[in-house]
């Protein structure tokens, strides 16, 4: 079964490829694609490093890392600390 990127938490690498004849007219959007590949494997790791949250993420994916703080309570227990999310729930690391 393959992964998916929007119920999981995946890290995406980014490998430049070689740089093609090009004229220029095919020079912007062969930037703009390198750049734009660039961003998605930055927004992937930034998702996937443990950060402070004190509330939930908007879309949490399953292997989702955080150090919970007041006002969030994901365990409805008073807990702060790390917690990961399961795919449904929040559970204590």
């Amino acid at each position: 079964m393959t992964l998916s990127d929007k119920t999981n938490q995946i890290t995406s690498d980014y490998r430049r490829r070689q740089i093609p004849s090009l004229s220029r007219d095919d020079l912007g959007p062969y930037l703009q694609e390198e750049l734009r590949a660039i961003e998605a494997s930055i927004r992937s790791l930034v998702d996937a490093s443990i950060q402070v949250a004190d509330r939930a993420p908007l879309n949490p994916r399953k292997g989702m890392v955080r150090y919970a703080v007041s006002p969030w309570d994901p365990l409805d227990s008073g807990f702060e600390g790390l917690v990961v999310y399961n795919g449904t729930q929040w559970v204590a690391v």
